[in-house]
């Protein structure tokens, strides 16, 4: 069950994490989506996001890549996370400053289509004649380029904090999902900080038992 409280989730009177995603609508362009402790971290003591997450939280995600033309991740995640392609039908790109792409399921499964962004050669074991498109200093650099050329409007940003920091430093997110665990209780709801941009707006807030939803634009 999910508790509107403030803005889209409260006019929408989101109930469901599919109403909940339904009211944030479709965006154009990069959309990042990211959960964090109430310490602000982005992962527990095993480095993956799964241990600080929730079932709503993953539900959420799954709706929100179903709304996504490509998501991104940088390699590290990917491979923490052991990222596949995702089955929403979306296509997955992945960023790595040093090449380095083995053990993530999706380069290693032949039959996953991918895009990989590093800025060297590449090194994926299963796939000698894998090749990288080259990348800046930062990556983010001429990435709507890309992303416009290839037909890919709506991408959806899971990457870790270093990378994700580099695309709001180009200011190319406009919108941000953020889930805080556990919830947010009461008057803490003014407390609310944004990790990656102070200037942030909040646009909408909801909660489920052990988790708070929020939505924000820059």
């Amino acid at each position: 069950m999910i508790q509107a409280d403030q803005g889209l989730a409260k006019k929408a009177q989101a109930t469901s994490i599919e109403s909940l995603a339904q009211c944030y609508g479709v965006w154009e362009g990069v959309r990042s989506n990211h959960v964090i402790n109430s310490a602000g971290d982005f992962a527990g003591p095993d480095g993956s996001s799964r241990s600080i997450s929730t079932k709503q939280d993953r539900e959420l995600l799954i709706e929100l890549r179903r709304r996504a033309d490509l998501i991104v991740v940088d390699a590290a995640t990917a491979r923490i996370e052991s990222y596949r392609a995702p089955s929403s039908g979306a296509k997955l790109a992945i960023f790595s400053a040093g090449g380095d792409f083995s053990g993530i399921p999706a380069v290693d499964n032949p039959e996953e289509s991918v895009f990989l962004f590093s800025p060297t050669e590449i090194s994926s074991p299963k796939h000698p004649n894998l090749k990288a498109t080259l990348t800046q200093s930062n990556p983010f650099l001429g990435f709507l380029e890309w992303t416009g050329q290839n037909g890919f409007s709506t991408v959806l940003l899971e990457a870790g904090p270093t990378l994700t920091s580099m695309a709001f430093e180009l200011g190319i997110v406009k919108e941000s999902a953020l889930t805080v665990t556990p919830r947010i209780l009461g008057s803490d709801n003014q407390a609310i900080r944004h990790p990656f941009d102070a200037n942030s707006q909040l646009v909408s807030l909801a909660h489920s038992a052990d988790a708070s939803f929020t939505l924000w634009t820059h």
